[in-house]
């Protein structure tokens, strides 16, 4: 036992003599900083380090939360270390700590620097056991080693002539000869120690000096220490307070039952959706605007719509009216090809000025005249005036008695971001559109005696002709027979049957037939899949898109990250097509869209599923693509509100982004309250953003004197 105890001690004597000789005070932090803040995490005050110790102070509000911070580890000496990310841990429940270094590599090579980043992340919910007055403090200390043994694995690889190798840690030359020494000193005395003593024993210990002189290398170890507190504070989120406020008995928070839309091609029973329909408590402040909660999401946002300016910190419903851009009567101005015309334009409130935006000439455009409907311009060669105009109309390719909008700068209700109309004209049913595409205009005739109109056609592409087909009937007199037409809807006016382009008249009056033009051999059924279900319907911005785009361009886009991209439904689908049916449908029956009120045809259910791909406008949708996440109310979304947001008046109604119906000759939008108008009046506007899970309620009660607070 003696001699073991000996041995041991021998055996041992090279790293005692060589912890002597280590000098880790050549290992010290020379800087470090916040780099990346995820989530709503806090730097409450800058770390402090000195040599090897490193203080944080931070705060954390939910799962997720996390800083990264920027450090750099220099090295003095003239050995090479290992981070060793192994001994970075932490017995903390809540609290991850995370070391990445920036060139993939765990060496902090001699007489240099390493810079990593180390990250702490708030990992798991604080228990609510364990939290005083909804707050935690977490103080963890936890320590990461450096040291120059290679372990398990390879310290560096250094790439030569194509060829990876591995390169050790270097030992220096003075204690490698004590370490031999000590070594053959060592294995000498062994010899002397065992008492059996052959040439065989000689041969072993030989063997042995050979392998271990070599292999030993010098083992210094340091470590870097850090000290944290980070306090954890529980905030409420906005979901989950609306949520928890219909859980109160007779609480004005209800739950929907129904299947809901508010992911891009995905229809679901809803289990997250609570609509808010309480005065006191839904009043939000959020991007420096006053908001008001109309429901939460399936997925968890919550969707807002706009209330206007607050003031003093308030969103009452006595506060004045605000600056604007307010869209006015019409005028009647001459076209010129060498006006500046524009999709699209900026404004100044306080100069009062528009500036068109990527402005050319209609001459530069090389477009008919026609087509320069849904154009801005300040009818002059300028792209910067205090008067825009918004083309409604051409009464001919001359463009003679130019029908246009003003748009001014100017005071609009308070709770509007302004006035505007929904689209630039309501003649075509494809004016239902958020967005449009294929515009079927309507047309006026005097149908002439005995003309021929049947319920189907033959069109024979080599001649481009129509022929009526199927069961026909010609009309000796129109004024006196056209209610007789319920499944005969294509005419070509003569008495033939035979045409280059045909009619269909959806509605008609004693004097006169409205209808749509054909050509190239397209029938009802297609026009209408051009205006409203096409995979390309909506390749045109809409007059309110622009305009609610345009004012989210000027005010939102610091706070697009803290919004989600949940489904703005735009819901063509057709209840009802009325004169528009060829099987069937009566001269002057309205086509109706399916959120129709009730009140006027007991028919809807008022889910909130929005059935066409074409008809989810979000940011992620390519099929119907919003630019951002920002568009309008439903008429689904006002219904349960129980008919408007506030108690607004006729006058003051706002367009809703729902269809209502096509009668006699124009289409028509609904506004709050179940109201509709038609896509060309003017009305205010208020846009709806839904933000995200993560919207934490810094203070508020959600009144309108003390409005939640979402920074």
């Amino acid at each position: 036992m003696k001699k073991l105890i000996i041995l041991l001690v021998i055996l041992f004597i090279p790293f005692i003599v060589l912890a002597e000789e280590c000098d880790t005070s050549k290992i010290t932090i020379t800087s470090m900083k916040p780099n990346k803040i995820e989530g709503n995490a806090e730097v409450i005050s800058d770390p402090t380090f000195e040599d090897r110790t490193i203080n944080l102070d931070l705060k954390m509000y939910e799962v997720g939360d996390s800083i990264s911070y920027d450090m750099t580890i220099k090295n003095d000496s003239e050995e090479d270390y290992m981070i060793d990310e192994d001994t970075f841990k932490t017995d903390s429940d809540y609290i991850e700590y995370t070391l990445k270094t920036k060139d993939n590599t765990n060496v902090v090579k001699a007489n240099s620097t390493k810079e990593v980043s180390l990250i702490v992340t708030y990992k798991k919910e604080v228990d609510d056991s364990l939290l005083t007055n909804n707050k935690f403090n977490a103080s963890n200390s936890l320590k990461l080693s450096l040291n120059t043994s290679e372990k398990e694995q390879p310290l560096d690889i250094i790439t030569t002539d194509n060829k990876k190798e591995i390169k050790n840690p270097v030992t220096s030359t003075s204690s490698m000869i004590l370490i031999s020494i000590i070594l053959l000193t060592s294995i000498v005395i062994i010899y002397i120690l065992i008492k059996r003593k052959n040439k065989y024993t000689k041969y072993l210990l030989i063997l042995l000096s050979m392998i271990l002189i070599p292999t030993v290398y010098a083992v210094c170890k340091c470590e870097i220490e850090v000290k944290s507190s980070i306090k954890i504070e529980k905030i409420p989120k906005l979901f989950d307070t609306v949520a928890d406020l219909s859980k109160e008995t007779n609480s004005c928070i209800t739950k929907y039952e129904g299947e809901v839309t508010d992911q891009v091609g995905k229809t679901v029973n809803a289990s997250n959706v609570y609509f808010d329909k309480c005065m006191d408590k839904r009043n939000v402040i959020f991007g420096g605007f006053c908001w008001q909660v109309i429901r939460t999401t399936e997925t968890k946002g919550t969707k807002l719509i706009y209330n206007g300016e607050p003031v003093d910190g308030k969103c009452e419903l006595t506060r004045d009216d605000h600056m604007g851009i307010v869209n006015n009567e019409g005028s009647y101005l001459t076209f010129s090809p060498n006006y500046l015309y524009a999709d699209s334009f900026n404004y100044d409130i306080n100069s009062k000025e528009f500036t068109l935006i990527n402005p050319k000439s209609a001459e530069e455009l090389g477009i008919a005249v026609s087509k320069m409907e849904g154009k801005f311009t300040c009818f002059s060669e300028n792209d910067i005036c205090t008067t825009m105009y918004h083309i409604n109309s051409f009464y001919n390719d001359e463009g003679d008695n130019t029908l246009a909008k003003k748009y001014t700068i100017d005071n609009t209700n308070y709770n509007s971001i302004g006035s505007n109309q929904y689209n630039t004209n309501s003649n075509s049913v494809s004016m239902a559109g958020y967005m449009n595409n294929k515009k079927y205009d309507y047309k006026v005739k005097v149908v002439p005696n005995n003309s021929m109109f049947g319920n189907s056609f033959i069109y024979d592409e080599s001649t481009n002709t129509y022929t009526l087909s199927g069961e026909t009937k010609t009309l000796d007199r129109w004024y006196s027979n056209y209610s007789t037409i319920t499944s005969n809807h294509y005419s070509c006016f003569n008495t033939t049957g035979t045409c280059n382009t045909l009619a269909y008249i959806f509605s008609g009056n004693s004097n006169n037939a409205f209808y749509i033009q054909l050509s190239d051999g397209k029938s009802i059924e297609d026009a209408l899949n051009e205006m409203l279900y096409n995979d390309d319907v909506n390749q045109k911005n809409s007059a309110i898109k622009t305009f609610v785009d345009t004012w989210y361009e000027h005010n939102m886009l610091d706070y697009t990250n803290k919004l989600e991209d949940t489904v703005y439904c735009n819901n063509r689908t057709i209840y009802a097509l009325g004169g528009w049916d060829p099987n069937g449908g009566t001269i002057g029956g309205h086509m109706l869209f399916k959120g129709k009120s009730d009140n006027y045809y007991n028919h809807y259910d008022y889910n909130l599923v929005c059935e066409n791909k074409t008809d989810q406008f979000s940011v992620s949708n390519s099929k119907a693509k919003l630019k951002y996440p920002v568009a309008l109310i439903t008429r689904e979304e006002d219904y349960h509100m129980q008919k408007g947001l506030q108690n607004i008046d006729y006058n003051n109604s706002f367009y809703s982004m729902s269809p209502s119906d096509y009668i006699t000759t124009e289409i028509s939008i609904f506004t709050n309250n179940g109201y509709s108008r038609t896509a060309s009046s003017t009305l205010n506007t208020r846009p709806v953003i839904s933000i995200k899970n993560n919207a934490l309620i810094s203070s508020g009660t959600g009144s309108e004197n003390d409005p939640w607070i979402i920074e």
